[in-house]
């Protein structure tokens, strides 16, 4: 069972962000991709995407279709599905997920040396008495 916060569930990750595209489909992958050691419901899979059900139905047929997700058991009366990490597609979704990773991560460096640099630029200057 997805066991997420509210706050989890609507927030905006680097992926979403960078693509800049509110599309449920991407939603879905990316939570997916965020939890691909682990098998959820259609339930807990919408809940973690942060859209409802009803949106999660409408664009499942895609992800079955194209191979993108697999189900993986049976827990009662509800099918677990997991991210297909064998469909080519899948791996390269997850490529540009570490993509725009390191992407933001480098930029966060250079934003950090850059500040560090005119910190220490504002130290090493001479005070008026």
């Amino acid at each position: 069972m997805y066991q997420g916060t509210l706050a989890e569930d609507h927030e905006e990750t680097l992926f979403l962000r960078t693509l800049g595209i509110k599309s449920p489909l991407l939603r879905i992958l990316d939570f997916l991709m965020d939890n691909k050691a682990y098998d959820y419901s259609k339930t807990d899979m919408a809940k973690g995407a942060g859209i409802s059900r009803t949106t999660l139905s409408s664009n499942w047929e895609h992800l079955e279709k194209n191979g993108l997700v697999s189900e993986t058991r049976m827990v009662g009366r509800a099918k677990m599905y997991k991210l297909n990490l064998k469909s080519p597609v899948v791996q390269k979704f997850i490529e540009l997920d570490s993509a725009i990773c390191e992407l933001h991560a480098s930029r966060l460096e250079r934003e950090e040396r850059l500040k560090g640099q005119q910190d220490n630029k504002a130290g090493m200057q001479p005070l008026l008495a």
